[in-house]
């Protein structure tokens, strides 16, 4: 009988399976490069990658991605927690606080405050001053996620409309509807909003104003009201990028 009709008789003989060229040498033997490694062992388990391991978690810019709320306790609470100084310069200390009865962590917006305010993008660049988060002490600002409800409150006369967020009485007032959802014209980019909010608040408490789009296809100044519009601009969160 020819070779090449032994395929069928070695195949079920065998009891290898399909092999990878359908080709069998004149002695009725698949080649070595033909035998799939796990058929050269039928009590051999395929390896099947793992799935066990827990996802990384998301970083801090994008925990306590929660539900919108109306209003809260009025309550806030200074989150625990203190970093290094970032930055060189005059320090400048600032604490963070959180509406009690709020969705979600607080230690979370605390750890997303901490690592814009750290960043050398933000205002401590090129030396200009330094950063320190604190928990208890004097301090220079607070930074502070409350209810629409709250930050109308905290913010009058400043008319915030249950949507946007102030800095008012040494608060820089970050709305949480604006935290969870932040708005339309930023393209679903919450990572690029969140950093906004808080540069663009706490550098009211550093003495900054608003200032306009300086021309289209440019990026958005941080102290421009971006949540209102971009006037033509490209959204951007960072005081020096």
């Amino acid at each position: 009988m020819p070779w090449v009709a032994l395929l069928g008789l070695a195949l079920g003989a065998t009891g290898l399976g399909a092999v990878s060229t359908g080709v069998l040498t004149p002695d009725g033997s698949a080649p070595d490069s033909a035998i799939p490694a796990t058929s050269l062992d039928p009590q051999r388990e395929p390896a099947v990658p793992s799935s066990s391991a827990a996802p990384s978690p998301p970083p801090p810019l994008l925990r306590s991605v929660v539900e919108e709320v109306s209003s809260g306790s009025g309550d806030l609470r200074v989150v625990e927690g203190e970093s290094e100084p970032a930055g060189e310069g005059p320090l400048k200390r600032y604490t963070v606080e959180v509406e009690k009865g709020l969705p979600g962590e607080a230690e979370d917006f605390a750890a997303a405050v901490e690592t814009i305010l750290g960043d050398p993008r933000s205002w401590s660049h090129d030396g200009a001053m330094s950063l320190q988060r604190v928990d208890e002490g004097p301090v220079d600002f607070r930074v502070t996620l409350a209810s629409p409800a709250t930050v109308d409150d905290r913010c009058a006369p400043l008319r915030t409309g249950g949507y946007v967020s102030c800095f008012a009485e040494g608060r820089a007032m970050i709305n949480q509807n604006r935290w969870v959802s932040g708005v339309p014209h930023f393209d679903d980019d919450l990572e690029t909003y969140r950093t906004y909010v808080i540069n663009h608040e706490v550098g009211h408490a550093l003495g900054h104003g608003h200032v306009g789009c300086p021309g289209a296809g440019e990026q958005a100044p941080v102290m421009q009201q971006q949540t209102f519009g971009l006037e033509g601009c490209e959204k951007n969160g960072w005081p020096h990028p």
